[in-house]
């Protein structure tokens, strides 16, 4: 094999290797974390101040995974409204906004079977005494 060959061959292999990566990446599936996630960093502040709020609670509301259910817990003294957002991190289209709707225990009951395996995170957003308050909770299912 003379040197104009393997020259020839060697840009060949590359630019083929070089399109196999290309083809690669455009089949990749890219989720962003939020798809109003610039809107939500100018957002950020009144975010700050609702965690504020939360950690300023003497009681604060639990969470728990309990085999296809998940368990809200309230303090009594409370009057909450608002969501829980059970966000997937690998998978935008597996989240799930659900609404805060207690009984008469201020506990909450909500069916989990349905979701996929892995790590969740909930997002509980709720409002009481005209303050708003955040707080996130890991759900390892």
């Amino acid at each position: 094999m003379n040197w104009g060959k393997g020259i020839f061959l060697f840009y060949s292999l590359f630019v083929v290797a070089l399109l196999g990566v290309v083809y690669f990446s455009f089949t990749q599936d890219v989720n962003l974390v939020a798809d109003d996630y610039y809107q939500q960093e100018i957002d950020y502040e009144n975010q700050i101040n609702r965690m504020r709020n939360t950690s300023a609670l003497a009681q604060k509301p639990a969470l728990e995974l309990a085999g296809d259910f998940v368990k809200l817990t309230f303090p009594p003294n409370s009057s909450p409204s608002g969501y829980i957002l059970f966000f997937h991190p690998a998978q935008a289209s597996q989240d799930r906004k659900v609404a805060i709707a207690l009984d008469s225990h201020h506990t909450q009951q909500i069916d989990f079977s349905s979701q996929k395996p892995g790590k969740w995170i909930a997002k509980l957003f709720w409002k009481d005494k005209d303050k708003e308050y955040y707080q996130e909770f890991i759900l390892l299912k």
